[in-house]
């Protein structure tokens, strides 16, 4: 078989950047190198774009390389930390490869083995016959929902095609369901599933294998229904002042969130508006985030026609937290100082009125001197977070008149709560190691997790990594101390997940030149066996 050549082109994989949050920013450089090969059926894929990118998110500027005449590719200069490594070819199917990567490290035979993605292709039209223009197409992975989505659109016939597709079993439907999702037009069409089908459970099951074409998949949709606009303003609930920059959210009648541009915030004179709801039943609320202001939901219907004067009260909450903070374990004049540059917010579980509800408080900067004060809040059970670019800087514990406050901290309403010690733990230090799997063999779509978690605190603090494909893992920025070390296995199917057996492991960590850790994973054990 000749060599391969594929021209490239990121953008015609709707299914490649699923699961990545697309970050500009600097791509670090460090003294690691990555190699290895692209094949399709045994042959070397030249020409073929690889891509690295690290676990947290993908960079437009990720580094990307072409393999040669034998396939084979090279990254130099990598930095260490954990990566996925995946290629690009149009109309092809990659699988990702996870590695952890030390400095000065080369991994070397990384496999990655493309194969020909399926292809479903087909004609949308109305009931007269005519072509659905620049209509989206929906398609559903079932055996990994979440892990699948499409922005394909019909072209000028009402024709769609979709190619790349990995192997597996998919729900074809276009349009909305109701009191699902807010769209960009007035007119929208009610969702139909292929052949035809209203409800998801009549719908049939498109079967994709490698290099497979299903074709003729078509859809008619029935006429399309008018959208709906909603409008109001939000008001002090105790002087009947508007309020400007208060941030609402829409959800959907039995309160769960809807697609689209459910949010937005209030404007001059405390005014908002929403386009194009499907009709239905929705309930507005208001949130803290960013400013500090909770009000009571109202519920509005949407059957008939447009909702407009809807009257949003809020209120801001009276009590506040303040104390001060610390950083434990170093005396670098450097890294103390760097206090200022720590902002903390707080999520709170709400007393009133909407109990049990999250709401997330704005953030306040740290002083040079430590203290801190959240104005604000709300009564309920709130939580303080860290808001810092520093990885190295960990919340450790809190405390409140010298006593441990666990994970929450109560609030009365209005109450001023003070003499709260917010502990970092400054974190340097670097702990590898390797999971060995005996007794058996780990599927392919389950990756191993380790977690540190320190022993001798007050409150959970932990560090952890995934395993890349060779079974060797990185735990960075921890602090010196002991951690119990726990490895365990990660699935999409979460059941499956659970038959396979955790492994724990005392471990101190107390220097720069730590030894790697090394944990066995007994497949042929059950969880709970002696």
């Amino acid at each position: 078989m000749s060599k391969l050549s594929f021209a490239l082109n990121i953008l015609v994989l709707p299914f490649t950047f699923h699961s990545i949050q697309a970050q500009p920013g600097e791509t670090k450089t460090g003294t690691a190198t990555i190699s290895g090969r692209v094949t399709l059926k045994g042959e070397p894929a030249r020409g073929v774009e690889v891509i690295l990118v690290t676990e947290i998110r993908w960079s437009a500027n990720a580094p990307r390389a072409r393999t040669d005449e034998n396939g084979r590719f090279l990254f130099t200069n990598v930095a260490a930390g954990s990566y996925s490594i995946f290629a690009v070819a149009p109309g092809y199917v990659s699988p990702w490869e996870t590695h952890s990567v030390a400095d000065g490290v080369k991994v070397e035979n990384v496999d990655l083995k493309i194969k020909r993605g399926g292809v479903i292709a087909g004609r949308i039209s109305d009931s007269r016959g005519r072509p659905v223009i620049e209509e989206a197409i929906t398609l559903k992975k079932l055996d990994k929902p979440q892990d699948y989505s499409s922005t394909n659109r019909t072209d000028d016939r009402g024709v769609y095609r979709i190619y790349g597709l990995p192997e597996g079993r998919y729900l074809v439907s276009v349009g909305y369901a109701s009191s699902e999702r807010i769209t960009s037009s007035r007119a929208f069409y009610p969702r139909v599933f292929y052949p035809n089908a209203s409800r998801e459970s009549e719908a049939k099951v498109i079967e994709v294998s490698e290099g497979s074409e299903a074709t003729d998949v078509d859809i008619t949709v029935s006429d399309p229904k008018e959208t709906r606009d909603v409008s109001g303003r939000v008001v002090d609930a105790d002087t009947g002042q508007p309020v400007e920059g208060v941030s609402i959210e829409v959800l959907s009648g039995d309160g769960l969130p809807i697609d689209g541009p459910g949010k937005s915030e209030s404007g001059p004179n405390g005014a908002f508006r929403f386009f194009g709801l499907l009709p239905g039943k929705y309930t507005l609320f208001t949130e803290s985030r960013f400013n500090g202001f909770v009000g009571d939901p109202v519920i509005f219907d949407l059957s008939e026609s447009d909702a407009t004067g809807i009257e949003l009260k809020v209120r801001r909450g009276a009590a506040s937290i303040s104390g001060i903070v610390v950083i434990e374990g170093t005396n670098d004049s450097k890294v103390l100082a760097r206090l200022s540059q720590v902002s903390l917010y707080a999520t709170i579980i709400l007393a009133a009125p909407k109990m049990g509800e999250r709401v997330e408080m704005p953030t306040v900067q740290v002083n040079a001197d430590g203290s801190f004060r959240m104005d604000g809040l709300p009564a309920g059970k709130a939580r303080i977070w860290r808001w810092s670019r520093s990885d190295d800087l960990t919340i450790a514990r809190i405390e409140r008149n010298g006593a441990p406050t666990g994970e929450r901290i109560e609030i009365a309403a209005g109450e001023q709560v003070t003499g709260v010690r917010v502990v970092f733990l400054h974190g340097s230090l670097t702990l590898r190691g390797e999971m060995k799997v005996v007794g058996g063999t780990l599927p392919a779509d389950c990756r191993g997790y380790v977690t540190a978690l320190r022993t001798d605190q007050n409150a959970k603090y932990s560090q952890s990594a995934w395993s890349d494909a060779r079974g060797q893992f990185v735990i960075e920025n921890l602090a010196s101390g002991e951690y119990e070390i726990t490895v365990s296995a990660r699935c999409p199917d979460p059941e499956i997940g659970q038959r396979f057996p955790s492994v724990k492991k005392r471990v101190f960590v107390g220097g720069d030149n730590q030894q790697p850790v090394t944990f066995v994973v007994d497949l042929s054990r059950k969880e709970g066996d002696k």
